[in-house]
């Protein structure tokens, strides 16, 4: 029989095929929580247990086939993480509180249980409105002392970590894949500031990586973290519409910022308003909502606009004028299609559409997943 620590027993059971979290809290309930003796167990013994079936059975009783415990726990150690299981004194409070919660943690960085932490997600097919609205409510909720979860995907989530670091606040990144696995690739350097100021999670095993199945999975945790969970851009099918109907379940908040009703990205926060979810304008909303989370000193709250540094470069420092033309352009109004463009300048469409992609190339405009360009925000 093996003789594992608790935390150890916690690790396999956490690895196993066909054994999730209620699987976990049932076995925990039939031992009197003492999860080693599950080890101990015969097939046969298993097989007595109600509701048991043979594919858990195999999975437990042969777990050194599926799972090589010594070889994750050297792989952890040298990425200096830890693994943090449902007893342990240091998992996260609120997340050990909702009814599926993973039966252990794999962290990088550390997470302070005396911080609060409030969620900001979003679409990876964003505007520049919910690019600055997301780092605008990341930079002011860290100022305020809260920890910043979201999912490290690219576009809100990226921003609102990125906002959190600006101000030297903390941040959580929770990862759809193994905590060795970064992705997407181009947030590598991020992935590595947010484990030297914050932590990055996951309940996957090292070397898993991301799919359809794994970022559901990942988004209760964002949801059962938190105290409350912002919605900053999404389509009515996006992934943080996942998000917010596990933290409704979870009897978290959900707050969602509004925006244009003819904006894609703005449907389904459009959509969660309609269904009761809390407007979100300015952070004070929150504390109007919530008012026990707002332990500190009342300031005026920032309006959802452009700070100083994410002002848009000035046109008059462009030195090529069909640049300058279309930036003022877009400066003017907000975006608009290449047509668009091609109409309000008067310029032939060869010489817009080569401007336009050396300005996206110097990263001053973007074109959006609709087709439409808009300006982007100077960092």
């Amino acid at each position: 029989m093996p003789s594992f620590s608790e935390d150890q027993a916690f690790m396999v059971l956490n690895a196993l095929p066909n054994i999730g979290p209620c699987t976990v809290q049932k076995l925990l309930l039939h031992f009197r929580g003492d999860v080693r003796r599950i080890f101990c167990c015969t097939a046969d013994q298993l097989k007595r247990i109600p509701r048991m079936d043979d594919q858990i059975i195999d999975s437990i009783a042969n777990h050194s086939k599926y799972f090589n415990l010594a070889e994750e726990e050297r792989k952890l150690a040298t990425l200096r993480g830890k693994f943090l299981s449902i007893s342990s004194g240091n998992y996260p409070t609120l997340l050990r509180e909702i009814p599926d919660a993973p039966t252990g943690i794999y962290t990088i960085g550390e997470i302070d249980n005396s911080v609060k932490n409030i969620a900001i997600v979003g679409s990876r097919t964003n505007t520049l409105y919910g690019l600055e609205t997301a780092r605008m409510l990341a930079m002011e909720l860290s100022r305020r002392g809260f920890c910043i979860v979201s999912g490290m995907a690219r576009g809100i989530d990226t921003s609102a970590h990125e906002g959190a670091l600006a101000v030297k606040g903390q941040t959580i990144a929770v990862l759809g894949n193994g905590i060795d696995v970064i992705y997407p690739k181009e947030n590598a350097t991020l992935y590595r500031r947010i484990a030297e100021n914050g932590a990055i999670i996951s309940e996957f095993v090292l070397g898993r990586h991301a799919d359809r199945q794994t970022f559901p999975i990942r988004n209760r945790l964002i949801a059962g973290l938190c105290h409350a969970v912002i919605i900053v851009e999404s389509d009515r099918f996006g992934g943080s519409m996942i998000t917010a109907k596990f933290a409704a379940d979870y009897g978290r908040h959900v707050f969602a910022v509004p925006g244009r009703i003819d904006q894609p990205s703005s449907s389904g926060c459009l959509a969660l308003i309609k269904e009761g979810a809390s407007i979100l304008t300015c952070v004070n909303d929150i504390f109007e909502e919530l008012p026990y989370l707002d332990n500190s000193p009342k300031q005026t709250a920032l309006p959802l606009e452009i700070t100083d540094e994410l002002r848009p470069q000035q046109a008059s420092e462009f030195s090529c004028p069909v640049e300058r033309k279309i930036y003022e352009i877009l400066l003017r109004e907000k975006s608009a299609t290449m047509d668009s463009i091609i109409t309000f300048s008067e310029l032939p469409a060869n010489k817009v559409l080569h401007s336009l992609q050396m300005l996206e190339i110097r990263g001053l405009t973007l074109k959006r997943y609709d087709g439409m360009f808009e300006i982007k925000a100077m960092r």
